[in-house]
């Protein structure tokens, strides 16, 4: 019975290294697996949002150009699902992979635990204590190796306990690691099926994005002038907010007796403002961005570069415009043919809200981030909101791209 120590000792290291493995690799698929899970319900939620806004300018055939961009963006949403789809294969295969292997090392423990005890109860019978264990410690030739005869008696009956719970546990783990592979099987066939349908309703948009373009091609005449139509409306924005940045300069430069600076507390706004670019909250509660930031070339006109000191977030009739950091309200405009226009200033820094059907703020107001300051006007089943950020420092403010002060959406 010598070898019963390291008997146990062989069974413990089966056992644990068999535990350990299983657990730490399905811990990580399930960590891996749930990530994957929150980021392709935020995509599918995009595209949702997209579809809605979509269905909202369907039938007006001026919008055939906010129609092209939605469309450009749900395919570009799509590919990202897809690739969120092949990723969460790719993980499912390697942890089907893992798991098979962890199914085959069980096997063989448990194939080597059987082996082990079996030795263990030949022992056991070779030394009479198998088949009548109180015989041999009744054969003692005295009373101090009758008591060494029984204590070993007890390490044997608890070894063989203990055995045969390392045997059932063994075998526990393998069937649940057969459920987890068929389990993840099922989940791979509906993987596959999930990116086979998104491939096929790419091909569809891809279709649609086609039709738009030749319909857009036939409409060039009036796309150019709605093209100089809208650049002069942008014109019309940029100079009425250079002029009030200009006039909120020059009074401050007055109240400062010559040295124009920041306030301590106007520091304070900007910095807290700048500290948490690419962290602030949209202006929209849901929104699709449609317009994006600088010189570009136009989507369908060729020839035609566009200019955008913003950007053009497509959002749900009656939609509010929110506040995206706390300030006060420099200016409340109206534009004719463009709407209301609100810029609220945060120090060095102003955000600019337009093309609002109604505001409900007044000039020297202070706002909260995110709360309502008006309603995005809906022109043609169209709804969107154009935002703008500037900088202001000493004589110099200039726009800034907007997209890298929000949080990513």
């Amino acid at each position: 019975m010598s070898s019963a120590p390291g008997s146990k000792a062989k069974f413990q290291m089966l056992v644990l290294a068999t535990i350990t493995v299983f657990g730490s690799t399905s811990g990580a698929y399930a960590q891996s697996k749930s990530e994957l899970q929150k980021e392709r319900d935020a995509i599918q939620s995009k595209i949702t949002t997209t579809e809605k806004l979509l269905n909202q300018t369907a039938s007006n055939k001026k919008d055939a150009l906010v129609q092209l961009r939605l469309v450009n963006e749900r395919m570009n949403l799509r590919e990202q699902l897809i690739q969120h789809h092949q990723a969460g294969i790719r993980r499912l295969e390697q942890s089907m992979t893992n798991t098979d292997s962890e199914i085959r090392a069980l096997e063989g423990h448990i194939a080597a635990m059987k082996d082990e005890y079996a030795r263990m109860i030949q022992a056991a019978f070779k030394h009479s204590l198998g088949h009548n264990p109180w015989m041999y410690v009744f054969a003692a030739e005295d009373f101090t190796q009758a008591i060494i005869r029984f204590q070993l008696l007890q390490s044997y009956s608890s070894l063989r306990k203990e055995h045969v719970e390392q045997i059932e546990d063994s075998q526990l783990n393998l069937a649940e690691n057969r459920i987890s592979l068929e389990r993840k099987r099922s989940e791979l066939k509906d993987a596959l099926a999930n990116v086979n349908g998104e491939r096929n309703r790419l091909s569809k948009d891809r279709i649609e994005r086609q039709a738009l373009v030749k319909s857009l091609k036939g409409e060039e005449s009036r796309l150019r002038i709605q093209v100089q139509k809208a650049e002069a409306e942008k014109a019309r924005l940029n100079n009425a907010i250079r002029k009030i940045i200009e006039v909120e300069l020059k009074a401050e430069r007055e109240s400062s007796a010559g040295e124009f600076a920041l306030t301590p507390e106007g520091k304070i706004v900007s910095d807290a403002f700048e500290s948490n670019r690419a962290t602030l909250p949209w202006p929209v509660v849901r929104g699709v961005l449609t317009g994006k930031f600088g010189r570009q070339p136009h989507p369908s006109l060729p020839g035609i570069t566009i200019e955008n000191n913003g950007i053009d977030i497509s959002t749900e009739a009656g939609s509010s415009a929110l506040s995206i950091f706390a300030g006060s309200v420099s200016s409340t405009f109206e534009i004719p043919g463009a709407g209301w226009t609100i810029i609220l200033s945060h120090g060095a820094f102003r955000t600019v809200y337009s093309n609002l059907f109604a505001v409900n703020i007044a000039k020297g107001d202070q706002v909260e981030a995110g709360e309502k300051i008006g309603t995005v006007l809906t022109t043609n089943g169209q709804s969107t909101l154009h935002f703008e950020v500037w900088q202001v420092q000493g004589n110099n403010h200039s726009p800034q791209n907007p997209a890298k002060w929000l949080v990513r959406n």
